[in-house]
């Protein structure tokens, strides 16, 4: 890919891969082979139900789950919707006290202030550190006996900071009246984290060089949902519509792929957001460095400018041939600040003028010196 005759640097991963070989190859198989309706009962759809259950349990061995089902969605955003709303509303008798952290991905905050403004739940907000995670103990004073619902996410989309799910949900466990949802959507073949105890997990198909359009919500089984689709009763009545079978089948493909190579993809990365790093430390007087958790997740690094405006410098830099992104993609075109390092820092300046490089396999040292050079050359030429 070329803009102006200058090869495209993509350092935006986070915000969407470029889709494998493989998980093209898939999805052309299947979209070629299986374009009938899987929820027909003649031959070919009970063949495609079947194929539909296989993928389900590739998902949950790669995962290594035993006690969960597969819920495939457009995405992450209506897995989200599904996990908060329909677990809230079928269990609304038990109470209406749910959980969740402030710099959480819309996708999970809207439907939050949805359930507070419009069905009467109260909401507690977890504050998070500076490094972007929340405080276990936080979370433990925030439970009540009415307490029915906790969603946090496993790795922050903006600044790559990872909760201690693994501890959350042996806390959680405690507390059997209350279900706990984790957005993995960015943890997927990055950071290595035991779901088994989490009662459901998100996952999207093109954070992981899969496409767009296909994800899913992994269940525990004996969590019942009430559906936010009226339809057809797919996917045993909780979430309506046909299935795209081809969509299923790469993402169980690029599942795979993700979990196999996640140590060899994490050792490829790292020297990568080490050099980064090291630059940012180097001009300490232009950059904060805000992502604290580059070790564990080198995967997204986010660093806010001291003396220039972020979405000045991105629009240089993607002049220049280079993609970063100054927040989430969901709230791109939003002119307010960044909410998640307005809640780390209490800056509002820093929150204004942060920046996002997200990096994937793909990249590579070169690519990361030209941009560190462009980035200096944008921002001493802007500064004069």
């Amino acid at each position: 890919m070329e803009k102006n005759n200058k090869p495209i640097i993509y350092l935006d991963n986070a915000a969407s891969t470029k889709p494998s070989e493989e998980a093209l190859n898939s999805f052309t198989f299947y979209s070629t082979n299986y374009f009938a309706n899987p929820s027909a009962k003649h031959k070919i759809g009970l063949e495609e139900d079947h194929i539909l259950d296989s993928f389900r349990q590739d998902i949950l061995d790669t995962l290594k789950l035993k006690d969960h089902t597969v819920i495939f969605t457009s995405g992450a955003t209506e897995a989200n919707n599904l996990a908060i709303k329909g677990a809230c509303l079928k269990y609304k008798n038990r109470g209406k006290h749910i959980i969740t952290s402030k710099i959480e991905h819309p996708s999970v905050l809207e439907v939050f202030r949805t359930l507070e403004r419009d069905y009467g739940y109260e909401v507690t907000y977890l504050d998070v550190d500076s490094s972007g995670a929340i405080n276990l103990d936080d979370l433990k004073k925030s439970l009540r006996n009415d307490t029915i619902f906790v969603s946090l996410f496993a790795v922050n989309n903006e600044v790559g900071s990872v909760n201690p799910i693994e501890d959350i949900a042996k806390l959680l466990k405690e507390y059997p009246k209350i279900i706990f949802h984790v957005d993995a959507a960015q943890s997927i073949g990055k950071v290595d984290i035991d779901f088994t105890d989490v009662d459901m997990i998100t996952i999207s198909s093109h954070k992981i060089h899969g496409l767009k359009g296909s994800g899913a919500l992994i269940k525990r089984k004996k969590i019942a949902l009430t559906p936010i689709l009226d339809g057809g009763g797919q996917e045993e009545g909780e979430r309506s519509g046909t299935i795209d079978i081809a969509g299923a089948a790469a993402l169980a493909t690029s599942l795979k792929i993700a979990v196999k190579n996640s140590k060899e993809n994490h050792d490829k990365v790292l020297p990568l957001a080490k050099y980064v790093t090291d630059f940012l430390a180097e001009h300490d007087s232009l950059y904060v460095l805000n992502s604290k958790y580059t070790e564990i997740n080198p995967y997204i690094i986010n660093f806010s400018l001291l003396t220039q405006k972020g979405s000045v410098i991105v629009e240089a830099l993607s002049n220049e041939g280079i993609m970063v992104s100054t927040k989430s993609s969901c709230h791109a075109k939003s002119d307010e600040p960044s909410y998640v390092i307005e809640a780390m820092t209490g800056n509002t300046n820093l929150a204004n003028d942060s920046i996002r490089i997200s990096l994937s396999y793909e990249n590579n040292i070169e690519e990361i010196e030209y941009f560190c050079k462009t980035l200096m050359e944008i921002v001493e030429k802007v500064h004069k």
